[in-house]
């Protein structure tokens, strides 16, 4: 019990990951985590005991950070202690996950309570308060750090008259679906999955072998991360179900998109399910006159509710305004809207890229976390300078290059965070920033001006997909780049945005080709021309 500048709350990933920077830099800090070990959360899930994060370990480059681009679980550190040594399989066991995160808290002596199930929080003048479920002590801190994640089921509201309740994927025990004994409850069943993310495909995957028919419907269409690109949209690991669908085999997915009477979607309130006898169920699409399009579907014998999960945040004795996905409302610094020293991380901080790189998950978060220290705790940007010469030009673009190639954090955060290169005509001054989120750079001008007097030029350097989304899966990874359409990419590719700093206004975009394996080294199609892009710049007068 006692004070402590800082409070996280959560020893899942992204708690370990903020309390190993927090150690590196001497900042005081302590974790309380409800459970008797880390990253207890994946001992029970997946239900298929298999991560969906790549964990690729045969690559040929030795550089750490471009091995970091495909090992998706590793936490950042400077000793090395990697995820890839615990499992050399490409989707690898959850148990090694949990045996990783352990093993990175025990290795670092890490400030973690377990057992500590925080009951409430209140805000007494700028301190928070925690109460810990049995016991009378509070603990105090000035910043509260919010990493639980996404935990609590979200059980949909919709119709239901049945008598036997139906269960949602967060309550079957761990390892149930992978008990034969077990799943034989639905063998020769029907089985309605309602859904529609990864988890209804996980579990169609699992009892396919031995159920007569699955639907697995949603209330709208979910998008597939091969043509996405986001991690978070359906797997294509999931692939083997809709084979199924698509090949006649007695299973299906429905959605109810075009007939639901809100927006929101948490609410599916158009869907009716009935129980007949206790025996099974039927479910009815409704009209908003509550008069069911088409009743009678065929009958199910089972229901399963894979309908994602929401924050669990009602321990906070406070209001915390959220997004209309869910997620608290936070600033750029991952502060609360509305609450001085409330912090969210990990899934909780992803308001900021929310569906758009890889926020969401340990591959994307852990980045995000390194800039939540460097913008809350006064840890500079990486950052280095470039002489003025007659080859400065040359060296600003071998660097750039070189980052386009091997930087983990540009790839895995595409288009949130990027390079910076603040420019200073008059004198040829530079100072070249790595990690800035692209969405601050011109908030935060000060960190340059202050030391190159008055910049005049401003590049951001990120990677990026296109932005037209390929939904015709002929299509989907095909090279559409040409010379002189560099703009039509729809593989991820380097993007250079220039701004004069003088006004914010931005004076250039230029995008460079993309490459059907990232690999950026085309002397005339990359070094060469953003070489030239610069000189061009640098003849302009101040």
């Amino acid at each position: 019990m006692g004070h402590f500048e800082n409070i996280i709350v959560g020893a899942g990933p992204a708690g370990l990951q903020c309390a190993y920077y927090f150690k590196k830099y001497n900042i005081p800090y302590l974790v309380l985590e409800r459970a008797d070990k880390a990253g207890s959360f994946f001992e029970k899930y997946p239900h298929s005991g298999s991560l969906i994060s790549i964990n690729k370990t045969k690559l040929k480059s030795d550089n750490a950070d471009f091995r970091l681009r495909h090992d998706w679980n590793s936490l950042l550190n400077d000793e090395g202690l990697l995820f890839t040594k615990y499992s050399e399989d490409f989707y690898p066991k959850k148990e090694n996950l949990v045996c990783y995160l352990n093993d990175f808290a025990q290795h670092y002596y890490l400030n973690i309570e377990y057992g500590k199930w925080v009951e409430r929080v209140t805000n007494e003048d700028g301190q928070y308060q925690i109460k810990i479920r049995g016991e009378k002590d509070l603990y105090t801190c000035s910043r509260l750090i919010v990493a639980v994640g996404v935990s609590k089921p979200n059980i949909p509201k919709l119709i239901l008259n049945v008598q036997d309740p139906i269960l949602h994927y967060a309550q079957y025990p761990a390892g149930y679906f992978l008990n034969k004994s077990n799943i034989k409850e639905f063998e020769g069943k029907n089985v309605f999955i309602l859904g529609g993310g990864n988890a209804a495909y996980e579990l169609a995957n699992l009892l396919n072998e031995v159920t007569n028919s699955i639907l697995v419907g949603g209330r709208s269409k979910k998008k597939w991360s091969m043509s996405s690109h986001y991690a978070g949209d359906i797997r294509s690991i999931y692939l083997p179900f809709m084979d199924t669908f698509l090949l006649k085999s007695l299973n299906g997915t429905d959605i109810y998109e075009e007939l639901s009477a809100t927006k929101n979607p948490q609410i599916i309130s158009n869907l009716k399910i009935e129980q007949v006898g206790k025996k099974y169920y039927i479910y009815s699409v409704l009209f908003d006159s509550m008069e069911p399009m088409y009743p009678q579907r065929p009958y199910y014998d089972k229901v399963i509710f894979c309908t994602g999960w929401t924050p669990d945040l009602a321990w906070l004795d406070f209001s915390v305004p959220f997004e209309n996905n869910g997620l608290p409302i936070i600033k750029p610094n991952f502060e609360s809207a509305t609450n001085p020293g409330l912090f969210f991380i990990g899934a909780l901080g992803q308001t900021l890229d929310y569906k758009k790189s890889s926020g969401a998950f340990i591959h994307g978060f852990r980045y995000l976390i390194k800039t939540f220290m460097h913008l809350n705790y006064k840890i500079s940007f990486e950052s280095l300078k470039f002489s003025f010469s007659p080859t400065m030009c040359a060296e600003i673009s071998n660097h750039v290059v070189g980052r386009w190639n091997t930087s983990s954090d540009m790839y895995q955060m595409f288009g949130y965070l990027s390079d910076v290169l603040f420019f200073n005509l008059a004198d040829g001054g530079t100072i070249y920033y790595q990690n800035i989120p692209a969405q601050i750079v011109l908030s935060h001008l000060k960190i340059a001006q202050s030391k190159l007097k008055e910049s005049s030029l401003l590049f951001i350097f990120t990677l990026e997909y296109g932005d037209n989304i390929v939904t015709n899966y002929l299509e989907i990874g095909d090279n559409t780049s040409k010379l002189g359409k560099e703009s039509n990419s729809a593989l991820i590719h380097p993007v250079v945005r220039v701004y004069r700093t003088s006004t914010k206004k931005l004076v250039d975009v230029v995008h460079f080709g993309e490459d059907l394996f990232a690999e950026f080294v085309l002397p005339k199609l990359y070094q060469e021309k953003l070489e030239r892009l610069l000189k061009s710049w640098q003849s302009i007068p101040p």
